[in-house]
């Protein structure tokens, strides 16, 4: 039982080793693409703001905009930045994962995003309540 506690500590350590080398995406860069509307919202993101929040694709941008990128597990509060990935299904991207608490509205939104390699825009794949 032990070893097993191990394994799964070892797992999580190697993980967080992993992730820790890839670096977000600069938020100045993310912004600047919704700024200049060089950005597209998945249908499934555009669905869940609709569903939690009764917002839409300006209020959405409006939130992002508002994004920081102090570590969350910091200070869940008042931080937004949570992680980033490599890509499931684009290989050499990445994926920015944020969580902000009381953003906008007092709302808690949950959002990951990244930037296509192909044509530069910033593609908002998750966004849906915290």
């Amino acid at each position: 039982m032990a070893d097993n506690f191990k394994n799964r500590l070892t797992d999580v350590n190697q993980k967080g080793d992993n992730q820790d080398k890839l670096k977000p995406y600069p938020l100045k860069k993310v912004k600047g693409l919704l700024r200049s509307g060089h950005y597209r919202i998945n249908q499934n993101a555009l669905i869940s703001a609709e569903d939690d929040f009764n917002w839409g694709p300006a209020d959405i941008m409006k939130c992002l905009l508002k994004l920081n990128n102090r570590h969350y597990v910091d200070d869940n509060k008042k931080n937004h930045y949570y992680k980033t990935e490599p890509h499931t299904q684009f290989p050499n991207t990445k994926m920015d994962y944020y969580k902000a608490e009381k953003i906008m509205e007092g709302f808690n939104i949950y959002t990951h995003f990244y930037i296509d390699p192909s044509d530069g825009t910033l593609v908002i794949s998750s966004f849906k309540e915290l």
